[in-house]
């Protein structure tokens, strides 16, 4: 296991004990009107587990690191989150997450740190990266653990 599968692992192994404290009236409540509650929040992140699947999979055997974007918030209402089981989404984002830690953890160091320019890293990530920057496998990884970390931390704010 490298670092970043290490790292994402231990992730979820913390969060999964602390997601399991929140009660499912809890879990509904949002924060305000416009705001995401802690199910839609776990949803996104599910969301952003499946996207990222395809990029961490694709982005091995590409010359470019340029993926497809998605509607977040499009997604998260399709997906009906704030109707779903709080158990059941917990559970759904800890199995593709699990699935992750495997296929970063398989990804051989070269091809992680394999410099490309040509990248869409300013538009897909959470902490965009320049045009003009050169990009890595591993760069989008770590942005996905933050991201993941940056959500977490919400949940737990509001609950």
């Amino acid at each position: 296991m490298n670092d970043l599968a290490y790292e994402l692992n231990s992730v979820l192994e913390s969060a999964e004990k602390k997601l399991k404290t929140i009660n499912e009236q809890q879990s509904a409540k949002k924060p305000s009107f416009d705001k995401w509650s802690s199910k839609e929040i776990l949803g996104h992140l599910i969301d952003s587990s499946v996207n990222n699947m395809i990029r961490f999979v694709n982005g091995q055997f590409k010359s470019d690191l340029v993926f497809s974007g998605y509607d977040q918030n499009k997604w998260v209402e399709a997906q009906n989150y704030l109707n779903a089981e709080w158990n059941f989404l917990i559970d759904l984002w800890k199995t593709n997450n699990f699935q992750l830690v495997r296929l970063i953890g398989s990804i051989p160091d070269d091809v992680l740190k394999k410099l490309t320019i040509n990248h869409n890293y300013d538009q897909i990530t959470w902490k965009e990266l320049s045009k003009n920057e050169s990009a890595t496998l591993e760069y989008l990884i770590n942005d996905y653990i933050g991201h993941m970390k940056h959500h977490l931390d919400q949940i737990f704010r509001i609950n």
